[in-house]
């Protein structure tokens, strides 16, 4: 049975550890048939910054740009804020193709939808 998870990961520079894992099991899920869609908020954002996932390997040695790769290639929607992004002065020319920037009433309403089963990290 396909479920609509959403993943929201807050965790940037300083926990790449955990945010490399959460994109793992992001990942995971879409490979296993659920729709998936992934929301970057405060630090997190960087995640989508065009090169900043290069290098960013999980303590176990996966790199952090091969699941958002994977995740773009089963066309999961991979979520900015819009807010935090504005604060960091990034705009759509600053990040991955197959990300987006997004406000917060997109969030809100995914959260409050019965369907979405959210995930954050």
């Amino acid at each position: 049975m396909t479920k609509k998870l959403l993943f929201v990961l807050s965790k940037g520079l300083e926990k790449s550890g955990g945010a490399t894992r959460a994109l793992q099991f992001a990942g995971i899920a879409a490979e296993s048939g659920n729709e998936v869609e992934v929301f970057l908020i405060d630090d997190a954002i960087h995640w989508a910054q065009i090169g900043m996932a290069d290098g960013i390997y999980a303590p176990t040695g996966e790199k952090m740009k091969d699941f958002l790769d994977k995740l773009i290639q089963h066309k999961a929607p991979i979520y900015v804020c819009k807010a935090c992004a504005d604060k960091r002065l990034i705009g759509p020319d600053d990040i991955i193709e197959g990300a987006e920037i997004a406000g917060a009433p997109v969030l809100v309403a995914k959260m409050a939808d019965p369907d979405y089963k959210v995930i954050t990290f």
